[in-house]
């Protein structure tokens, strides 16, 4: 009970408190801030781009690269294990 009524004091203490009204100007000169800032240039977004299409070409030629040597390993391996021997004519 002491707590609800702790709670509804800290409450009540703000009624008396009146909004603050922002200057008539200050929409003006945040819209100002942001036309200062720079802006990443069109060129730099083309390279930036242009750099990550080649890293997944080249993540992609690696890829199937390794699935090629996978597979004739495979098959490399099953050779050997078929044929005991080296002898083609018996």
């Amino acid at each position: 009970m002491e707590r609800n009524n702790w709670i509804t004091t800290i409450l009540k203490s703000t009624n008396g408190i009146t909004p603050v009204v922002p200057s008539n100007d200050l929409y003006s000169k945040i819209q100002q801030r942001i036309q200062l800032q720079s802006k990443v240039s069109l060129k730099t977004v083309w390279l930036v781009a242009a750099s990550i299409a080649v890293l997944i070409l080249l993540n992609f030629s690696v890829l199937t690269l390794k699935t090629k040597q996978k597979e004739s390993s495979t098959t490399i391996y099953l050779e050997l294990t078929l044929i005991k021997s080296n002898q083609i004519y018996q």
